[in-house]
C-alpha cells in the first residue's frame, strides 16, 4: 500500500490510524496523516462506485500550513467518512490573486469539505457550485450554495485566554497574528484588541506581531517581540505552532517559562501537550469539525438550507502561564 511504504509503516498500522483505533502512538498516526496528505488517500470503493454511478468519495480540500491542525482535520474526516462507507480524498490546493483551480474529478465527488483559508475563495466556491458539488465549509459566515457550515466562537475563544492572562496580572502582552486570509485569524486578533480595550489597555500595535500559523514565522515574530524594551510579560500566539516556536526562542535567550514569559497557543492540537512547558491554549474541536462536516454532507440538507453548527471551545490551562516576576 503507498500509503504504508510512504510512511514507513506496515499496513495494518495505517488500517487503524484510518479506522481511528486507539493505541497508536501520536508521532505514528501524524506520520500516516501526512503521508496520506502527500498521496491524496483513495480507497479502492471509489472506483466500484464509479462504475455503479454514484461517487462515495469526498473531499476536503486545505491550504492551511499547520500540519498539526490539518492531521486533526483528516483524522475526524476519515472517522466519519469510514464509518458511512465514504472515502476521503485529500487535496493541498494553493492560495492565490486568481483563486485556487477545482483539481481533476472535483465533478465526481459526492461533496467536498473546505477549510480556513479556503472557505474564502469566491473562485474555488464558484467552480464547486458550477461542478454542481454539493460543499461544506469550516467558517463563521454563510455561502451561497453550500450545504453547510461549521463554526467555533474564536473571537470569544481569544477573549477568554486574554482574561485568563489578565486575572494573573499581566497587562504587557504580546500576540502573533495567523494569516490575515484566514476568517479564524482576524476574528483570534479582534477578541485579542477587544479585550485590551474592555480592560482599558491601550493597544500597542509594536506588540503585534504577523506570522503564517507556520513554526518558523513564529520564531521571527517571537524573536521580534522579545527585543522589545520593555519586553511583553506574555505572548499570545494565533496557534500552537506560533506558540511552540515561541517557547523555542525564550529557551534560546534564557528566559525561563513561565516565570519569566508567559506562553499561549490556540487549537489544542497534540503538539500543545507534548512540548515542554506544557502549553496552555484554546482547545478548537478541530476533528469534530470535520465530523460534522461530512456528516452535513452526507445528509444533504442544501434542499432545506445550509445546515449551521456552532461547536463549543474551552481553555485549557497547563504550564506555560503564570503570574509575571515582581
Amino acid at each position: 500500500m503507498d500509503v504504508a511504504r510512504e510512511a514507513g509503516v506496515s499496513f495494518k498500522t495505517v488500517s487503524r490510524v484510518l479506522n481511528g483505533e486507539p493505541n497508536v502512538r501520536a508521532e505514528t498516526r501524524q506520520r500516516v496523516m501526512e503521508a496520506v496528505a502527500r498521496l491524496g488517500y483513495r480507497a479502492n470503493q471509489h472506483a466500484r462506485s464509479l462504475r455503479a454511478g454514484q461517487s462515495r468519495l469526498i473531499g476536503v480540500f486545505y491550504s492551511n500550513p499547520s500540519r498539526n491542525y490539518i492531521g486533526e482535520i483528516q483524522i475526524g474526516a476519515l472517522q466519519r467518512g469510514n464509518a458511512e462507507g465514504f472515502s476521503i480524498a485529500f487535496e493541498h490546493l494553493q492560495e492565490g490573486p486568481e483563486g485556487s483551480v477545482l483539481p481533476r474529478g472535483g465533478a465526481a465527488l459526492a461533496g467536498v469539505v473546505l477549510t480556513p483559508p479556503l472557505t474564502e475563495d469566491r473562485a474555488l466556491i464558484a467552480r464547486l457550485i458550477e461542478a454542481d458539488t454539493p460543499f461544506v465549509r469550516l467558517s463563521h459566515t454563510e455561502a451561497e450554495g453550500e450545504v453547510g457550515h461549521i463554526t467555533m466562537d474564536d473571537e470569544a475563544a481569544a477573549r477568554e485566554l486574554m482574561d485568563h492572562l489578565f486575572t494573573l496580572g499581566h497587562r504587557r502582552i504580546g500576540f502573533i497574528a495567523g494569516t490575515q486570509s484566514h476568517p479564524q485569524a482576524r476574528l483570534r486578533e479582534a477578541g485579542y484588541r477587544a479585550s485590551l480595550a474592555a480592560a482599558g489597555i491601550p493597544v500597542e500595535e509594536s506588540l503585534i506581531t504577523r506570522g503564517t500559523f507556520e513554526f518558523e514565522s513564529g520564531l521571527r515574530a517571537a524573536a521580534d517581540l522579545l527585543a522589545r524594551t520593555p519586553r511583553p510579560t506574555a505572548i499570545f500566539a494565533s496557534n500552537d505552532d506560533m506558540a511552540a516556536a515561541v517557547l523555542a526562542v525564550a529557551f534560546r535567550s534564557g528566559l525561563r517559562v513561565p516565570e519569566q514569559l508567559s506562553v499561549t497557543g490556540f487549537d489544542d492540537t497534540p503538539l500543545a501537550s507534548v512540548v515542554y512547558p506544557a502549553l496552555t491554549t484554546i482547545y478548537q474541536p478541530s476533528r469534530e469539525m470535520a465530523s460534522v462536516a461530512v456528516s452535513m454532507l452526507l445528509e444533504k440538507r442544501s434542499t432545506d438550507g445550509p445546515g449551521k453548527a456552532c461547536l463549543p471551545y474551552r481553555l485549557v490551562v497547563r504550564e506555560t502561564t503564570a503570574p509575571p516576576e515582581a
